[in-house]
């Protein structure tokens, strides 16, 4: 098998030129018209001045421009990065820098476009109809860092995670066999074109089937589509699924082409793959992956809770919160280690010194084995998977914390029927203000991404406490006990110290130039939370020599 992206695609167009690679909602692609388009958008981006090791954010819907882009990207060399329009502008100028060797390509308008990158726009006639060739092509080795995918990681900033051909290949080739995919299946993913996209079809490339792409957002439409297109293979998140078994006994729709239902992204409840094999008698497959191991890593029997086998090529192993590996049944972290875990995280020692570790990557999900099936318990550090995306509650609080009517706040999260888990947070104003939740849902718009935005806003007086002084997490949704502000104001402090100290090392170490316009703007937001007897501008100045000094180490 090749060992590149792009010399699946050309082995495939050698083989099965003339069969459908790609379906969208406009039309289709032939595997020779995907080869052809990509050669013509890498000649576009080439003549652009795209060079080898340049990173390309590519702003692009669920069309067949996204597989295109990412070969297209492979061919040039260059390093794909799936760039979301709705990204907030600081998200988006951390992902991707202003720098010579950042572009931003896009079809139908970017959205959020970071001051300093340069924007490459094309119609998708242009794109897709030309029949340049580039005229000359870059060597590729196949341990090159190709796939930029972006995770949320420890402390909730964006990270990027590199992936390699070898680990993206090694990893697809895995799955597909664990899960029995081969090339006569139709393959469908309801994830995010900004999320994992090599989700959407890699699998298809690699086996050299088709992949069907879809806009559409609503159970009915997937339905007719997976009818019409007589899908075989579909991935989602369980509430995506769990939709479209609601709605699958009310619609003419006929499902007995599909044989397989990936549930991954999040926890699948026993309740969610017994019902929806009830209503649409396909079998639902429990999956866990990362953006960490290049994909899925681990998955389960049909219709059944928990995760009983390792995907080819990972180890997996439980530790304690001490480090200690547990040889049989228990509970701790998960750990993972293969060749298609990813090495660490671009520009940012500390939070890969965190989760790498002699070659295991620690994934914060905490299980517990029994009999050899591992059943999901929840997350280290209080982490939300709102929709299958992380969400850290200590970056929504920070952001809500920048509000100046807001004194206090804690964010959990709850389960919503039909979206799973989401993110609610609780308020406490400061006295005599006029806080509302739209108000403040308007206010963290231009600071979060929106699935990081609270669902639900409780103003409360005040929030549940340890003995320590500390935010009980665990009584967050009990009557509320009376607050020791100097605890809480210390961790937050703590806290925010932490979180710029991260981005100033992360920044140095990574070569990119140092932002002391974004340190102010933090410092800014720290000033005015403190009742202290120290003034605002000592903290700033304390605060301000903390981080130049580790920025320059």
């Amino acid at each position: 098998m090749p060992p590149t992206v792009h010399g699946l695609l050309e082995a495939a167009a050698s083989a099965r030129g003339g069969a459908i690679a790609l379906r969208d909602d406009a039309g289709s692609l032939s595997y020779a018209d995907w080869e052809a388009a990509s050669l013509n958008l890498a000649a576009l981006l080439a003549g652009a001045g795209v060079r080898k090791g340049d990173t390309v954010g590519v702003s692009c819907g669920k069309t067949v421009l996204l597989p295109v882009s990412f070969t297209a990207v492979s061919l040039a060399g260059a390093r794909f990065m799936a760039f979301s329009g709705d990204w907030p502008e600081p998200a988006a100028r951390r992902m991707l820098p202003p720098s010579p060797r950042s572009w931003l390509l896009s079809f139908d308008g970017p959205g959020t476009v970071p001051a300093g990158v340069r924007h490459l726009r094309f119609q998708p006639s242009e794109a897709l109809g030309g029949r340049r060739t580039p005229a000359d092509l870059p060597e590729i080795d196949p341990g090159d860092d190709f796939y930029m995918n972006v995770t949320s990681a420890s402390t909730g900033l964006p990270k990027i995670a590199p992936i390699t051909h070898d680990a993206l290949l090694a990893n697809t080739g895995a799955v597909c066999e664990a899960l029995g995919l081969c090339g006569d299946d139709v393959h469908m993913s309801l994830f995010s074109a900004s999320g994992h996209p090599h989700e959407l079809f890699i699998r298809g490339l690699y086996l050299g089937g088709t992949t069907v792409l879809t806009e559409g957002r609503y159970p009915r439409s997937a339905i007719r589509l997976i009818s019409d297109a007589r899908v075989t293979a579909l991935m989602g998140l369980p509430p995506q699924l769990d939709g479209l078994a609601r709605v699958c006994g009310r619609e003419d729709a006929d499902l007995s082409g599909l044989r397989i239902a990936e549930a991954g992204g999040m926890h699948s409840s026993p309740g969610f793959l017994e019902r929806f094999h009830e209503l649409t008698g396909v079998d639902a497959i429990p999956v866990w992956g990362s953006t960490e191991t290049s994909g899925v890593a681990l998955y389960g029997d049909a219709n059944a809770e928990g995760l009983s086998r390792v995907v080819g090529g990972y180890s997996v192993e439980l530790a304690d919160p001490g480090g200690s590996i547990i040889g049989g049944d228990g509970e701790g972290e998960l750990r993972v280690s293969g060749p298609a875990v990813v090495r660490g995280y671009a520009g940012d020692r500390m939070s890969t010194e965190e989760h790498f570790r002699d070659g295991w990557f620690l994934t914060g999900d905490v299980f517990r084995r029994e009999s050899g099936v591992l059943h999901f318990l929840g997350r280290r550090g209080g982490l939300i998977k709102s929709a299958g995306l992380k969400v850290f509650p200590l970056e929504v609080e920070l952001a809500i914390l920048r509000h100046p009517d807001v004194l206090d706040t804690a964010v959990s999260g709850e389960d919503f029927p039909g979206r799973g888990e989401t993110v609610v947070a609780r308020v406490v104003p400061r006295p005599g203000s006029d806080l509302s939740s739209p108000s403040l849902r308007e206010f963290l718009r231009g600071i979060l991404d929106g699935y990081k935005i609270p669902h639900k806003f409780h103003m409360v007086p005040d929030l549940p406490r340890t003995p320590g002084g500390k935010i009980d997490r665990k009584a967050l949704g009990s009557p509320p006990s009376s607050a020791d502000w100097k605890g809480e104001i210390l961790r937050t402090d703590v806290e925010l110290v932490r979180l710029l100290n991260h981005r100033a090392s992360s920044m140095a170490l990574s070569g990119q130039a140092y932002d002391p316009g974004w340190v102010e703007e933090q410092l800014d937001n720290a000033a005015g939370h403190n009742p202290g007897p120290v003034s605002d501008d000592t903290i700033r100045s304390i605060m301000s020599i903390i981080i130049r000094s580790v920025a320059r180490r």
